[in-house]
């Protein structure tokens, strides 16, 4: 049996670090994953690369920031030319295996699922879970393996189509519509039979006998809106929405605006909107954390434990009324970017130990290569002839420091395309006011967090004294955001510089949509 370490890698989707009792949250929410943190380091400032699941994830699998991956946009595909944290560990000898709810991986065609050898869609209108059933008769298996992937063939198109097609995309979010299809495409996935399948899939490949590390990537959307959890948990975060019809008839209502949820709000929710809406959501945190009990207690046992890392992140977080914004579309407050960082490890990763110094979570990239014993010659995240500085920059390194990155930091929003398009079509005055066009990038150097739209300074904010980021330093402290600055435009240009040479004219955009094109070139996207 190999020496090499499982990895179980889990990305709660759309989840805020701030919401988990564990990172200071006042509430229970988090009660399983607390527990777990005790027996892991926890890293307390780790921020995501950029606001929404695309570039996030894409960032995740390469390692590098998406100025250049430039994996930024719905329709596009990540180049052939970055290697993919899967790849390299299957190339190393790795089995590779995907349990994934958001239809935007997986579904979405743009490559992210590059060298998984087995990826389980549980988002889209045809799931594929694995058939891990023991007692199902091996004929009955294979029928129904032939109708979904059959199935597939048909849906999986189509569902492109309306990731793809801003008029498709527009009749999908009218909310008569938006009740079927968020039942029917499951628009969440089914977190209760990834994370069941999850655990069956370990066992029975453990139970088989000697085998090759497993490598496990899991992305949970339950976090993400629309909330409906449990009545239970209702009753515990949100008493009175029983007898509130106001907060039951905004949610109702709510829950079906999918247009809502990622523009910007052009005035603030009600305090009962405002108060439904973060107790929902605090809802759903605690109830997927309750079924995450179950994987976090098949992982604790010992003859698990000694030998797997388990990571827990983010890919980002969510508005929930904050800076004018509910969704995570546009902007690069903490809000969206400053997201949970949990490794459990212990030949490497010390237990009950907290790193409060600012980090990447790109940097996972680099921490499974190290943990997992993969040290790439000639294959790196920006080009396959590239160097990977797997030890230079694991979040090992920062534990004790020096931090290799001097404790600075880059997030990005690149604002979706598919988003301006809608806003011009439902609200293009929102567009000019919220600068919704325009670039954000932040630059994280120690307590500060520097803020640029389009290219200029905007906002300074020390995050330790102002976590909620409520009080604008820049004409205060002009000393520092000049520093700040400088340090932000060299990032852009060794970004872009470290990009492949073909990224252009590579980036996924169907001809054959001519709708799609017109409106990406009057956005400016194309020529």
């Amino acid at each position: 049996m190999s020496t090499s370490p499982d990895i179980v890698f889990i990305v709660l989707d759309t989840h805020r670090a701030d919401r988990m009792s564990c990172y200071g949250y006042p509430r229970d929410t988090t009660p399983h994953i607390d527990e777990f943190a005790q027996s892991a380091t926890l890293f307390e400032h780790a921020i995501v690369p950029a606001q929404w699941t695309i570039p996030a994830h894409a960032s995740l699998f390469t390692g590098e920031y998406p100025t250049t991956h430039m994996t930024t946009q719905i329709h596009d595909r990540l180049l052939k030319d970055q290697v993919t944290l899967a790849e390299l560990l299957k190339g190393s000898g790795y089995a590779t295996v995907g349990f994934c709810n958001n239809p935007l991986l997986g579904v979405v065609e743009n490559g992210l699922d590059r060298g998984f050898e087995e990826f389980y869609n549980y988002g889209g209108a045809v799931p594929n879970p694995p058939d891990i059933s023991m007692s199902r008769p091996k004929l009955l298996g294979r029928l129904l393996e032939t109708y979904i992937r059959l199935m597939r063939r048909v849906t999986v198109p189509i569902q492109n189509q309306f990731a793809h097609n801003n008029l498709l995309l527009r009749i999908a979010l009218n909310p008569f519509l938006a009740a079927i299809w968020q039942r029917r495409a499951n628009f969440k996935g089914k977190t209760v039979q990834s994370l069941r399948d999850v655990v069956g899939y370990m066992r029975i490949r453990r139970n088989a006998g000697p085998r090759r590390p497993l490598f496990t990537f899991i992305n949970l959307m339950e976090t993400h809106l629309p909330y409906w959890p449990p009545p239970r948990f209702v009753r515990k975060f949100a008493p009175y929405f029983q007898q509130d019809r106001e907060a039951r008839d905004f949610m109702r209502h709510y829950n079906l605006q999918h247009y809502r949820w990622m523009i910007p709000l052009t005035e603030p929710l009600s305090e009962v909107a405002d108060r439904t809406l973060n107790d929902f959501h605090d809802a759903e945190v605690a109830y997927q954390d309750q079924l995450l009990g179950r994987l976090l207690g098949y992982l604790n046992q010992p003859e698990v434990r000694d030998n797997t890392m388990v990571v827990i992140t983010s890919d980002h977080g969510e508005g929930m009324n904050n800076h004018d914004f509910v969704g995570h579309s546009l902007v690069a407050y903490d809000d969206l970017v400053r997201v949970p960082l949990i490794i459990r490890y212990p030949k490497l990763y010390p237990a009950d130990r907290r790193v409060s110094i600012p980090v990447s979570t790109r940097r996972l990239f680099h921490s499974v290569l190290e943990a997992a014993g993969v040290s790439p010659n000639g294959n790196g995240a920006s080009g396959r002839g590239a160097p990977i500085d797997v030890e230079g920059l694991s979040l090992t390194r920062s534990i004790d420091g020096p931090d290799p990155e001097r404790e600075t930091v880059f997030a990005e929003a690149y604002t979706p395309d598919t988003l301006l398009a809608l806003m011009e079509n439902m609200d293009p005055a929102a567009i000019d006011t919220f600068r919704c066009r325009a670039m954000r990038r932040a630059v994280y150097r120690g307590r500060y967090k520097l803020i640029s739209v389009a290219d200029e300074p905007d906002e300074l904010f020390d995050v330790v004294d102002d976590p909620g980021e409520t009080r604008n330093l820049l004409e205060s402290n002009r000393g520092e955001a000049a520093q700040l600055e400088s340090i932000l435009s060299n990032f852009v240009e060794q970004a872009q510089q470290r990009r492949p040479g073909n990224w252009e004219a590579s980036r996924q955009v169907s001809l054959d949509d001519e709708a799609l094109v017109d409106r990406l070139r009057a956005l400016g996207y194309l020529e």
